[in-house]
């Protein structure tokens, strides 16, 4: 599944550096015959890169809530809450035997892999 999200990545980044190149060189030939001021081409292009960041913006936190929803189908928690948790049954624990916590499992550090 990795490996799917990095090659979507690197797709859309590719797409996005070939959008740059070609509207970078339909503003110079605008600016060339005249249509535009070397500024106004600036100004276009610079508003169409923060609209284009903004876009990307919005992207990635609906992308980063339909990951949330999906956990949330799945029932499965986030590494915080994995943390939080082993966090607790550690106190508890200690209250019950009046130890010290117990070495996490150096395999499963990371939390369930369910």
């Amino acid at each position: 599944m990795s490996d799917l999200l990095k090659k979507g990545f690197l797709l859309g980044l590719g797409a996005a550096v070939a959008s740059k190149e070609k509207v970078e060189k339909y503003f110079q030939e605008l600016v060339s015959k005249g249509k535009l001021t070397p500024q106004e081409a600036q100004d276009l292009f610079d508003s169409l890169v923060k609209k284009g960041e903004e876009t990307g913006e919005r992207w990635s936190l609906r992308s980063k809530e339909r990951v949330r929803t999906l956990f949330d189908d799945l029932d499965l928690v986030s590494k915080q809450e994995f943390a939080q948790l082993k966090e607790r049954v550690e106190e508890l624990e200690k209250k019950v035997d009046g130890t010290s916590t117990i070495p996490a499992d150096e395999d499963n550090k990371e939390g369930p892999t369910s």
